[in-house]
């Protein structure tokens, strides 16, 4: 799956030139962070599943929201480190 930032660029005709090594570290660091993802989505259903307490219900699922945004942008950030950027 590729980035909105790397979408952007194939648009644009900037797209960055990878070497094979940095397309596999990019797919390895997207890997690791899907696998990640669907932990915390499995995990979060078991314990939606147990609960009665609507509230109690929408807490876990924003707590679970914001730790799969973390997931994702250290992923990002770790694939833009991989691309020589910032």
């Amino acid at each position: 799956m590729k980035s909105a930032l790397e979408l952007a660029m194939e648009r644009s005709g900037v797209a960055a030139k990878l070497t094979p090594e940095q397309k596999r570290k990019i797919e390895d660091i997207r890997a690791v962070a899907k696998s990640k993802v669907a932990e915390e989505e499995i995990m979060a259903a078991k314990k939606i599943s147990g609960m009665n307490d609507p509230a109690a219900i929408a807490q876990l699922k924003e707590q679970s929201a914001a730790f799969i945004r973390k997931i994702e942008a250290g992923a990002e950030a770790q694939v833009e480190k991989v691309r020589g950027g910032k």
